[in-house]
C-alpha cells in the first residue's frame, strides 16, 4: 500500500498519482535481508582486502634496543625524499637505520617515477577556457590538462605521502615494518 505524502491517504501499489491531491505516489522499497547480507559481505570483503594490504611483515624483533635507540631519527628521514640517501650511504654500520634507508630508497625511486610520469601526463593539455564579455574574449585563452588526467595522479601523491608518513612513524616508534605496497618494490637491497 502507498500513502499519499500530503492527505495520507492509501492508495493500491499500482497507483501512481493520488486521486484527492494529484500527488505524485512515492513506492516504498523494502530492502530484504538477503540484499542488506550482499552488502555486508561486500564491504566486508573491502576491509580485508586492504587489511591484507597493511598487513605486512614486522621484523622489530631482530634489532637490539639500543641499536634501535640511537639511531631513529636517521631511520626517519630515509622516508623524506632525497634525504633517504643520508641514512643510505651513512647507516650502513647499524642494521636498523639501513633497514628503514633501504625502504626509503625504494619509496625515493617510486616517488621519481611518479613524478616523471605526471610531468608527462601533464603535458597533455586538451581543455580550453577563455573568459567571455558579452561575447568577446576579454582574456588570453588558457589550455589545461583535464580533471580526469589530474585526479589519478592526486591520489597515487596522496598515497605516497600517506606511504612517507607511516614510515616515519615506524621508524620513530622502533618499528622495523615493511611499508604496504613498496614491500612489493625491491629496486634496492
Amino acid at each position: 500500500m502507498k500513502k499519499c505524502s500530503k492527505c495520507n491517504l492509501e492508495f493500491d501499489d499500482s497507483a501512481v498519482f493520488c486521486s484527492t491531491c494529484g500527488t505524485k505516489l512515492k513506492k516504498e522499497r523494502k530492502s530484504t535481508k538477503k540484499e542488506e547480507t550482499k552488502e555486508k559481505a561486500f564491504f566486508n570483503k573491502i576491509g580485508d582486502n586492504i587489511e591484507k594490504i597493511l598487513d605486512t611483515e614486522d621484523t622489530s624483533k631482530d634489532y637490539k634496543d639500543e641499536e634501535v635507540d640511537s639511531y631513529r631519527g636517521l631511520a626517519a628521514l630515509s622516508y623524506i625524499g632525497p634525504l633517504a640517501l643520508i641514512p643510505y650511504f651513512k647507516g650502513k654500520e647499524n642494521k636498523y637505520a639501513y633497514y628503514h634507508a633501504v625502504q626509503g630508497m625504494n619509496l625515493l625511486l617510486v616517488w621519481i617515477l611518479y613524478t616523471v610520469l605526471a610531468i608527462a601526463f601533464y603535458q597533455i593539455k586538451v581543455t580550453k577556457s577563455c573568459s567571455y564579455f558579452f561575447g568577446k574574449v576579454i582574456s588570453k585563452c588558457v589550455t589545461t590538462t583535464p580533471w580526469w588526467i589530474k585526479l589519478p595522479f592526486g591520489i597515487v601523491g596522496f598515497a605516497l605521502f600517506v606511504l612517507s608518513v607511516i614510515g616515519i612513524i615506524y621508524a620513530l616508534f622502533g618499528k622495523a615494518k615493511k611499508l604496504p605496497l613498496i614491500d612489493k618494490v625491491n629496486i634496492i637491497k
